[in-house]
């Protein structure tokens, strides 16, 4: 059977601000590489490049894509037998942990003709302007996160929560039983979209492949999905199970999905903005219904209409700041390209293929 490859997004666009995992995948990983400098389209290449070398030797690869650039790559994770990351580092910004051991540098910053860069005199009005966009996109972002905070108060007035507490129990019976694994518990973290200029995106399907039993909760904003997602994820590492929490791409504390690999199993927010059913090929697939346990009154199904119309304004105004500021950065980044010394890039980057 060939090597699996699966899809991310690296960084989510959140209410709060900018998510990612990268620290959390570094520890994974037993070498990691941080590509420092030269941000532009030309490290997504390469890590596409070390992607398919290593996927030819028989690994599994993950790709972390860009939040802005859908077709772009932030990190290559090439799974076992290697056990290696390779990340662009500049943008997030990160820097080494375990010097020398684990982590490794390499620095791009010489592969740049930093004349050629300083000579193009559009990009500090560039720069400016892209800085503008952003922040009005975060505000437009934080403002939904705030509008939609106050539809799950109408929400949680009308939940049956010891009707949830008796379905998550009788879920959590059925997955494990009295079952206790006899080893410690890996916790491993994943995101599963985020707001693009092009709207939602998610890699669920790619994140889900290889799993034989998904779970689809349908259930309202506020009536404690990700919670009991959390608490889900808990029971299983007492209980000896690897979990991984695939955290929400617009509310950087909230939770879309666990996944139990040893049980081949995940459950995950099926609600908007990612809207997904069971299929009919997969046997394994299934609704989890919270929403029969939430009865808003007539007065609160009209409060929460017009907080949804207002919640959906929000996000279609940050999107379309995302779109403005993806347009500069795009400039940006094929300045930076523009100015790159390839055969010095080549000859840098080289020992990446040689395990």
């Amino acid at each position: 059977m060939s090597s699996t490859i699966t899809h991310f997004f690296g960084q989510a666009m959140t209410g709060q601000g900018i998510k990612n995992v990268y620290k959390e995948v570094m520890n994974e990983a037993k070498t990691v590489y941080l590509l420092k400098g030269a941000h532009g389209f030309k490290i997504s290449e390469l890590l596409q490049k070390l992607g398919s070398y290593y996927h030819d030797k028989g690994a599994e690869i993950e790709y972390f894509h860009d939040p802005l650039f859908e077709q772009s790559i932030e990190a290559t994770f090439v799974k076992a037998p290697f056990s290696i990351l390779f990340l662009a580092a500049s943008n997030p910004s990160l820097e080494p942990i375990i010097i020398g051991d684990r982590d490794h540098v390499v620095s791009l910053y010489d592969c740049l003709d930093e004349q050629k860069v300083s000579s193009n005199i559009q990009l500090h009005s560039i720069t400016k302007l892209k800085q503008a966009h952003y922040e009005k996109c975060f505000s437009s972002l934080s403002k939904a996160i705030r509008i939609h905070d106050d539809w799950e108060v109408e929400t949680r007035r009308s939940m049956d929560w010891n009707g949830l507490n008796q379905q998550y129990a009788d879920l959590t019976k059925r997955l494990f039983g009295e079952t206790q694994l006899e080893k410690s518990a890996k916790l491993t973290h994943r995101l599963l979209g985020t707001l693009t200029p092009e709207g939602a995106r998610d890699t669920l399907q790619s994140i889900t492949q290889n799993l034989e039993k998904r779970l689809f909760i349908k259930g309202y904003p506020g009536t404690g999905k990700s919670s009991m997602m959390k608490k889900l994820a808990n029971e299983a590492l007492q209980r000896g199970y690897d979990a991984q929490l695939v955290w929400c791409g617009l509310d950087s504390n909230s939770i879309d999905m666990v996944i139990l690999p040893e049980l081949n199993f995940c459950i995950f927010d099926s609600t908007e903005p990612h809207v997904y059913f069971p299929e009919e090929k997969r046997s394994g697939d299934e609704i989890f219904d919270i929403a029969k346990h939430c009865h808003p009154t007539e007065a609160e199904e009209n409060n929460i209409n017009d907080i949804t119309i207002k919640y959906k304004a929000a996000i279609a105004e940050a999107r379309h700041f995302a779109k403005l500021f993806t347009e500069e950065e795009r400039k940006v980044r094929e300045a930076i390209d523009a100015a790159l010394n390839l055969d010095e890039f080549n000859k840098r980057t080289a020992e990446l293929f040689q395990y």
